[in-house]
Formats: structure tokens, C-alpha cells, sequence
């Protein structure tokens, strides 16, 4: 097989090192997903946006550290070109506290693919309208995966 048929693959690799360290609030690790650019661009949740590398670390420092979390993608939509690769999921982002209700979110993470590896340059997230969070929170509730 040739190798760029699983070039694609390591992007979900990043993706997931990305979930593992905002749920262990290891900035240092989530620092080291992001391209060596100043353009990179963090919208959050919330609505802050964070323009440049030092300031997506103080701010989502300053917001994992005041409210962990952990992520659970509920649906994945994955759009691939040489050397880009764009998720938009659907997550539930789970307070520390298990019996906190999960914020919904849609969030949107572009990668790309730098000396070798994939890095993120951008995430836009943003809380689902209430009648798509009750759908995917029923789904939850019922173990359902995303695609039933």
C-alpha cells in the first residue's frame, strides 16, 4: 500500500492527543498541537476569541483550569485535501462533576500537515441551538451512537 494512503489517519491522532490533554488540563501537551504560527486562531465556546499561540495558552489555561472537562465526539464529518484536513464534530463537553449536565457544542478543527505531522491551526466552537442539543442528549440517554 502506498504510504500516503494513511496520511490522513494521523490527523485523528492529533485529534485525539488534543481530547487526552484537555481532559488531563495539560497545557504544555495541548500547546504542542498547534503549528509553530503566529496566525493560529482559537474561537471558544464562550465566544472569546484567541489570536496567536500565547494567547489561545492563557486563555484556554484560564478556562480548563476554572472548569475542566472532557470531550466526547458525538458525530464526526471529515473533509480531507493534501496537506488540510477539517473536522466539524459534534461534542458533549463533560464537567468534572459527573452529574453536571454536558455543554453541547459544535466545534470545527482545521489541521494541517507541517514537517510530517499534523498540526491544529484554527478551532471554532460553538454552543449547539437548544432543539439539536435535546436531540443529540436523547440519543445520549439512550445509547445511541451519533449515526442512529
Amino acid at each position: 500500500m502506498p504510504r500516503f494512503a494513511h496520511i490522513f489517519e494521523a490527523a485523528a491522532d492529533t485529534l485525539n492527543a488534543y481530547y487526552q490533554a484537555v481532559a488531563e488540563v495539560n497545557i504544555d501537551s495541548l500547546m504542542g498541537l498547534w503549528i509553530d504560527e503566529e496566525f493560529v486562531s482559537c474561537i471558544c465556546a464562550d465566544g472569546s476569541h484567541l489570536h496567536g499561540l500565547e494567547s489561545i495558552r492563557a486563555g484556554l489555561q484560564i478556562q480548563l483550569e476554572a472548569a475542566p472537562v472532557s470531550i466526547e465526539p458525538l458525530d464526526i464529518r471529515v473533509y480531507d485535501s493534501l496537506g488540510t484536513v477539517v473536522y466539524a464534530i459534534a461534542e458533549a463537553h463533560r464537567p468534572a462533576d459527573p452529574k453536571a449536565t454536558p455543554a453541547m457544542v459544535f466545534t470545527t478543527y482545521v489541521m494541517v500537515h507541517e514537517r510530517g505531522e499534523w498540526r491544529i491551526a484554527h478551532i471554532h466552537a460553538s454552543p449547539m441551538p437548544n432543539e439539536a442539543a435535546s436531540q443529540f442528549a436523547t440519543k445520549m440517554r439512550h445509547g445511541q451512537g451519533s449515526l442512529h
